[in-house]
């Protein structure tokens, strides 16, 4: 639902069955939206903990979409370095408005790194 809403907007989701296809189409992504639970070897939290450590995905912002919204998962994405942790359920205008900011954002440290390089 939210990959054609996202489509219908003008992006281009990619949405991956189990967490070996996020692993191998991240690094070519602006924004990743994982939920903690996912289908394979790890979970959403691993998941987003491996990204932190590789070099060609540890600035792609993470949104973490989650029904799992207890304080202790929330806490755990955090530390594994999500930059927004968001409850299902979760409107596609409210997750549109999370991943316009987060891209903003993004650009924003792009350009000034660029400046100062």
């Amino acid at each position: 639902m939210y990959a054609e809403f996202f489509r219908y907007h003008g992006f281009q989701p990619i949405a991956v069955a189990t967490v070996s296809d996020a692993l191998n189409v991240a690094p070519y992504a602006d924004v990743i939206v994982t939920e903690t639970l996912v289908p394979g070897h790890m979970d959403g939290i691993e998941f987003l903990t491996r990204l932190k450590r590789d070099a060609r995905t540890r600035t792609i912002p993470l949104i973490v979409l989650t029904v799992c919204a207890w304080d202790t998962e929330r806490e755990r994405a955090e530390k594994a370095g999500c930059d927004v942790f968001l409850a299902k359920p979760c409107l596609p205008d409210e997750l549109l408005r999370v991943v316009r900011r987060v891209l903003v954002a993004a650009l924003s440290r792009d350009v000034s790194s660029a400046r100062t390089a």
